[in-house]
């Protein structure tokens, strides 16, 4: 018995249908979690009523209810606080500053680091506050 074998001739076209399945389901994935990236840190923002939302960029400060700093998201000791935002901000670049503060952190602490902002010159402070809700 002969065998009879056919010559080799490649596909010209690229099925792509497997590609974009997998794109499409990462897209998905990234839509869902990025929102959930924003508020990765535990924090209960004070509300207030004309506060308003932005979609600013810019450099973020939260202050924890247990005393703990995070310049965007990276915690840093309140001794050295002052020393890492100088490293992070260039006065030159006016870039904004956002101060994230739970609303049980007391109050000379929130002025302290607002001081020290200012002093590393910031010109462009925000305080974040959540839309008050009626009920």
């Amino acid at each position: 018995m002969k065998k009879f074998r056919l010559p080799y001739t490649p596909i010209p076209d690229i099925n792509i249908t497997a590609l974009v399945d997998v794109t499409l389901v990462l897209l998905i994935i990234f839509m869902v979690t990025a929102p959930m990236l924003k508020s990765a840190l535990d924090i209960e923002i004070p509300q207030a009523a004309n506060a308003l939302t932005t979609s600013e960029e810019g450099i973020e400060i939260n202050i924890q209810k247990d005393g703990t700093i995070y310049i965007d998201k990276t915690p840093i000791p309140v001794e050295q606080f002052e020393i890492a935002f100088q490293q992070v901000y260039a006065p030159a670049s006016h870039e904004l500053v956002f101060l994230w503060a739970d609303q049980e952190v007391p109050y000379r602490d929130v002025l302290h680091v607002i001081d020290v902002l200012r002093g590393a010159g910031v010109q462009d402070l925000g305080l974040v506050a959540e839309p008050l809700v009626k009920k």
